[in-house]
């Protein structure tokens, strides 16, 4: 009886607290954050200020309302940790990594090892913590922000084979003494031409209808090859659209439509083999490339349902020289016509990577990198006026030329918060 209050008091809570705020903070233009020195810096209008000291930080996390800065705290054993824009405080809520924000609430969900935690931040002490699932493999937020999409961890059997996938909703419901779990999907993880024991995170379509994710085999195969899917969302409808690597940057719907871009190719040299592909209904037939041959693109952002910014470069065989590498710039596609054109022209020895749309699309932003430094671009949408924004950006993880600056890189007000 004790343990069915304490949840029934949790998940109200949970909500009351986290409540969105008719009184949010105003946002100055230009908001950021990122890791300068291991550390977490935010940048705000023409200031800088340094948020922690001495230690590892990576993967900051903006709240919907732009009060809250969630990160990850040390290299090989990781907390999770949340800075109150407003009050300047921070706070620990625990260990764990995979951190999500609530596209709603002020509430925080992590993964400790395999289990689902969520936490209400927005408290006058400490944060109420609540463990939604155990055994899961990753999971997301639905649109709605008041229940999760996750994923069960696929176990290898006594006889050989691996246990299927479950899809789940999580419905977080005030009230309620636990979630409300209700099975979407059972992905069979083994048949001829497909294997997985995990996923992605979910992303889904700007109308709800579609839900795209990545199926993951396991490490020694994921590092080569995996499965970009589609699901309806209402899980009547599995569909396999491609093959791709396993980078949740690299798959992103159009803003307004139905259009799914993703980078598409085998292979863990980003070197060669990776296409910019667009596909829309029917899935998945219809789908298009739009890298040139010779080419290849990596990071992408989309600026309207029309056109993407790409960053591309020369297709190569994988080299243990860096110097012999190329390096991308960025470049103008449009999707409609096809016309593509060079946005911007790195000095030698740069390259351009992460396009990102800031200030309601007004900007963009991106990263400059000789692979030993880092900083953060700004110009007009069409490249004109560039200039540096962050100077000194600690460099993201690289594994074969893809390079991950999402773990060190984070504007306010953008899709990937």
């Amino acid at each position: 009886m004790k343990s069915y209050i304490h949840a029934l008091f949790v998940l109200l809570m949970l909500f009351v607290w986290a409540a969105p705020s008719s009184g949010w903070t105003r946002i100055q233009p230009y908001t950021a954050a990122f890791i300068r020195d291991n550390d977490l810096w935010i940048t705000s209008g023409t200031q800088e200020k340094r948020i922690t000291t001495g230690e590892y930080i990576r993967n900051p996390k903006w709240s919907f309302d732009g009060k809250w800065v969630a990160f990850t705290k040390g290299k090989e054993q990781q907390e999770v940790w949340a800075y109150h824009t407003v009050t300047k405080s921070l706070r620990r809520i625990g260990e764990g990594e995979n951190v999500q924000w609530s596209p709603k609430y002020s509430i925080l969900a992590f993964q400790t090892n395999n289990t689902l935690r969520i936490a209400n931040v927005d408290t006058p002490a400490t944060p109420i913590i609540t463990t939604i699932a155990d055994q899961i493999g990753n999971y997301a937020w639905n649109p709605s922000g008041n229940g999760l999409l996750v994923s069960t961890l696929s176990k290898l059997l006594p006889n050989g084979k691996w246990e299927d996938i479950y899809l789940y909703n999580m419905r977080l419901e005030a009230g309620s003494s636990a979630p409300n779990k209700e099975l979407l999907y059972r992905i069979s993880n083994q048949t001829d031409d497909f294997f997985a024991v995990l996923t992605s995170t979910f992303k889904w379509s700007p109308d709800g209808k579609w839900i795209a994710f990545i199926a993951i085999p396991t490490a020694s195969l994921s590092a080569d090859d995996n499965t970009l899917c589609l699901l309806s969302a209402d899980g009547k409808t599995f569909i396999k659209i491609g093959n791709m690597l396993h980078n949740t940057n690299w798959f992103n719907w159009a803003p307004k439509s139905d259009k799914l871009a993703y980078i598409a190719g085998v292979g863990r040299e980003a070197t060669s083999n990776k296409k910019l592909t667009v596909v829309k209904e029917p899935f998945p037939l219809n789908q298009r490339s739009y890298t040139p041959d010779g080419r290849v693109d990596t990071d992408f952002t989309w600026r309207d349902n029309h056109t993407i910014i790409a960053s591309r470069a020369t297709e190569a065989q994988w080299t243990s020289n860096p110097d012999k590498r190329p390096l991308p710039e960025l470049v103008f596609i449009d999707l409609d016509t096809g016309v593509q054109a060079k946005l911007t022209a790195p000095p030698t020895g740069y390259g351009d990577y992460y396009p990102l749309f800031v200030e309601d699309g007004r900007k963009l932003s991106w990263i400059r990198t000789n692979r030993s430094t880092a900083e953060v671009m700004l110009s007009s949408p069409d490249g004109k006026h560039m200039h540096v924004w962050i100077p000194d950006l600690t460099l993201g993880t690289n594994y074969y030329e893809r390079w991950n600056w999402s773990e060190v890189f984070q504007p306010y007000n953008t899709s990937t918060n």
